[in-house]
């Protein structure tokens, strides 16, 4: 075979293959997209917790909200037994009140309710630390500013993670993400 010959059958084979790897991952990011079913990000938020009571549950946060919503954020919450523990993991239900206050001072206000697991901090089990996994829903209950077009009761689904470290009496943080379905979902 003649040298041009192999580079011919070479530039053939990388474009074989370059043809393949995009329709791969074409075929990929539809996968994705479907499995999405049209789910976007509202905003993220990464909350410090400021304060946190084991016994009432009660205690509150404060961070950063990231996205089409984009500012501090504070949220007040109160963690709620539900049932009794499975193994290191306690079920617990709360409803939250958030604040969010963007760069120019206009505000978003949100019910935050939801249901998850607070795993307890119990020395040697798998989950190291406490806290757990979220989920619910974020409820607008008022607006200021550029948020005051947006209409009370609209729901937004989310999800989170709350964890405090395996150290004595030390505080965490939460990370949430709120998505919604479609435009018309935002106001």
């Amino acid at each position: 075979m003649s040298v041009s010959a192999r580079r011919l059958q070479q530039h053939i084979l990388h474009g074989v293959l370059a043809t393949f790897v995009v329709v791969s991952s074409l075929g990929f990011a539809a996968t994705a997209h479907a499995d999405e079913q049209g789910v976007q990000l509202l905003f993220t938020q990464q909350d410090a917790v400021q304060a946190f009571d084991l016994v009432s549950g009660h205690g509150f946060q404060i961070g950063t909200a990231i996205g089409l919503i984009s500012g501090t954020s504070y949220v007040d919450f109160q963690f709620v037994p539900t049932g009794p523990p499975n193994g290191d993991a306690l079920p617990i239900a709360f409803h939250n009140k958030v604040t969010i206050t963007d760069i120019d001072g206009d505000q978003i206000f949100f019910d935050n309710d939801g249901t998850g697991s607070f795993h307890l901090g119990i020395p040697g089990a798998p989950f190291k630390g406490s806290g757990g996994p979220l989920r619910g829903t974020y409820v607008v209950t008022g607006a200021t500013g550029k948020y005051s077009g947006w209409k009370v009761g609209s729901k937004f689904g989310y999800k989170a993670v709350a964890t405090n470290p395996p150290a004595p009496n030390g505080l965490g943080n939460v990370y949430v993400e709120v998505t919604f379905r479609g435009r018309d979902d935002l106001k």
